[in-house]
């Protein structure tokens, strides 16, 4: 791409940080960006080598792009992340909140240890993130935070009563941060997937008779793709969504009818 055409896409000029954008939903979202002219900011925590392959085929459409290593679940990282960022690329305009975890168990078999990962990386990690950035859009008078929910921020899961407890929170959450900040030009918002084909489910939907009662529970009658998450982002990201604060958008196929 020449630098005349990333001049005139909707988010030129924009520094994005993905977090958790290594594969599945996060990877979709990190190119969708760098395809509408944003710099990105490519987040792992473990997965070095498929972070280093997304961030190299954004960098092969003419955009911007890092790689930077940051534990969610660790105030510490996110601050140097977050340094490190600002020092390569420049002050983040667009978050996407999108890393989490899901270890399933009943909720009798819970250890403190599982639990508290699944909350400090959904839910601790996120309002961090949210906290560093908004300092920098707040100055500048325009930002964008979009977390990637679930809908079981709504829906009870039934297998993983602390990541829908971290949903539930994170719902709340980003209605704080829009009632707080959108005065300033940035929008909050939550997009909340349904059954969507990552690796995190790809071994549940492994299982045909797992997939048909997912799909027969979906009045779409289809499970979604990591794009009809980035798709989502993209339009919550761009300046003409600037009317759009403190919404879950919720991409399920009608799930949660």
């Amino acid at each position: 791409m020449n630098a005349s055409l990333q001049n005139d896409l909707p988010l030129s000029g924009k520094i994005a940080l993905v977090t958790g954008a290594s594969r599945g939903i996060g990877a979709a979202i990190a190119l969708d960006l760098a395809q509408a002219g944003a710099a990105v900011a490519v987040n792992y925590c473990n997965s070095a080598i498929k972070a280093e392959a997304v961030s190299d085929e954004i960098k092969r459409t003419g955009a911007r792009a890092m790689t930077v290593k940051a534990d969610m679940a660790k105030c510490a990282d996110i601050e140097a992340m977050f340094n490190s960022v600002i020092k390569e690329l420049g002050t983040v305009d667009i978050l996407v909140n999108n890393a989490g975890v899901d270890l399933r168990n009943p909720t009798l078999d819970y250890t403190e240890e599982a639990y508290d990962q699944i909350l400090d990386t959904n839910l601790k990690g996120a309002f961090f993130c949210a906290q560093y950035a908004l300092r920098g859009m707040k100055a500048k008078g325009w930002g964008r935070v979009i977390n990637i929910s679930s809908v079981h921020e709504l829906k009870p899961t039934g297998f993983c009563s602390p990541y829908s407890m971290s949903k539930g929170g994170m719902f709340m959450m980003m209605r704080e941060l829009a009632f707080e900040f959108s005065q300033f030009g940035i929008t909050i918002n939550n997009i909340a997937p349904g059954a969507i084909r990552t690796d995190i489910n790809r071994e549940v939907l492994a299982d045909p008779a797992y997939e048909a009662r997912v799909i027969a529970k979906t009045p779409a009658r289809i499970i979604g793709e990591p794009k009809d998450i980035s798709r989502a982002v993209m339009f919550l990201a761009v300046p003409e969504a600037r009317f759009i604060t403190g919404a879950s958008l919720f991409i399920d196929g009608g799930l949660v009818f």
